[in-house]
């Protein structure tokens, strides 16, 4: 099972804490994450990439301020890593990039063949950049 299709299952119906005053409150705190309302740009990595139900929920509800329709993937990128900083350990790095990853192929089905393969291209530029700059920038 790929990467994608672990977080594509986990749907709030899905979700044993999937109830509405969760999901709720899963949007305010996107939005507030969004708008960095009381909270630093390095901090929004931090809520993304937890890897429990109500974390996924936020990133899901935060992905959604972001519309790459019609946008390249190396642009995509660098459109969403100019709200925030990507920081933490690795899985937490990992874990937001899948939720890009699932953002920008909802947002372009027809660009490229999957979610997996929207994944891999995401991680091969993120790697690129890494050999080419020596770590992650925001300016890709």
């Amino acid at each position: 099972m790929g990467s994608t299709e672990i977080l594509e299952k986990e749907t709030p119906e899905n979700l044993s804490n999937g109830t509405s005053s969760n999901v709720e409150a899963a949007k305010r705190l996107a939005k507030r994450l969004y708008q960095l309302d009381r909270f630093k740009r390095s901090d929004v990595a931090k809520h993304l990439g937890k890897n429990n139900e109500f974390s996924k929920l936020v990133a899901e509800e935060y992905l959604k301020f972001f519309d790459f329709t019609g946008m390249t993937l190396d642009q995509s990128l660098r459109y969403f890593f100019k709200a925030f900083s990507l920081v933490g350990e690795t899985q937490e790095r990992e874990r937001v990039l899948i939720h890009f990853s699932n953002r920008y192929f909802y947002c372009n089905p027809d660009t490229i063949a999957s979610q997996d393969g929207v994944h891999c291209l995401t991680c091969a530029i993120m790697l690129l950049n890494t050999d080419l700059h020596g770590h992650v920038s925001v300016d890709l």
